[in-house]
């Protein structure tokens, strides 16, 4: 059992509900408009996607790429606009870094 859950269903939820982010985030971003949100075992589907995302959360990070209460509270345009900030903060950083090693 995640660290980050209280129940296997809370941890579902997160799943499906990040898989919506998702799937708004390649519609947004790449034009992709799909209507389902597939499911864990069919590879490059939101939910797929959504799924390994949490197992690498789950093992490599010391938090969610977003709590649950973000995925419950945000809209889905303010999600994709904090996971934006979030990777140009990422980012920046990792320039800051390499460039101070220089």
């Amino acid at each position: 059992m995640s660290n980050f859950f209280k129940s296997e269903t809370e941890r579902n939820l997160w799943i499906k509900l990040n898989a919506e982010r998702i799937r708004y985030a390649n519609k947004i971003a790449n034009r992709i408009d799909e209507e389902d949100l597939g499911d864990i075992d069919r590879p490059f589907t939101p939910m797929w996607v959504s799924n390994n995302q949490l197992e690498f959360d789950e093992h490599e990070r010391e938090e969610l790429r977003f709590s649950f209460e973000e995925l419950i509270t945000l809209s889905q345009e303010n999600l994709y606009k904090l996971a934006n900030e979030r990777t140009r903060t990422v980012v920046n950083q990792l320039y800051r870094d390499f460039f101070d090693k220089l």
